[in-house]
């Protein structure tokens, strides 16, 4: 074996497809895979995704999503049509470390965090975007963060 084969062989086996597990739970009809930290995740996504259906899912994407969705730029678009826009093609959950940043005691915490993929599903918003995603942070029975990133 030589020199370059070395690590093209290492590069495969560092790089494993990662397992993913799909819950029972689902919103949507879109069920909650675990990517990540798989079986500490699995102990924490119930009591985690209980935290979201207290909140409403709903009330979360419309009060706390929309608004960083909308940005400057689209402060003129109805926020139902938005809402009615939006399709979920895929949440994850992984529970683990979160940065300090993120954190509402600014140190390292494990927490749970939930992250929604959405795609145009209308007219009305496909020129606001091709994929956004919202993440959930939850930490101690609470929703400490949410944030959106494109995808």
């Amino acid at each position: 074996m030589g020199f370059f084969e070395k690590f093209k062989k290492k590069d495969l086996i560092d790089n494993k497809v990662q397992k993913v597990f799909t819950s029972q739970f689902e919103y949507e009809g879109v069920p909650v895979c675990i990517d990540y930290n798989i079986d500490e995740s699995k102990e924490h996504l119930s009591q985690d995704y209980a935290v979201l259906q207290n909140e409403s899912i709903e009330n979360i994407i419309r009060s706390r999503f929309i608004p960083w969705f909308k940005s400057e730029e689209f402060q003129d678009r109805d926020d139902d049509m938005i809402y009615e826009g939006l399709k979920i093609y895929d949440i994850t959950y992984r529970y683990g470390l979160i940065e300090a940043r993120y954190s509402p005691s600014n140190i390292e915490e494990k927490a749970g965090e939930f992250i929604f993929f959405f795609e145009p599903g209308n007219d009305y918003i496909s020129d606001m975007m091709e994929s956004v995603a919202m993440q959930i942070y939850v930490l101690n029975s609470k929703i400490v963060r949410v944030d959106g990133f494109e995808v």
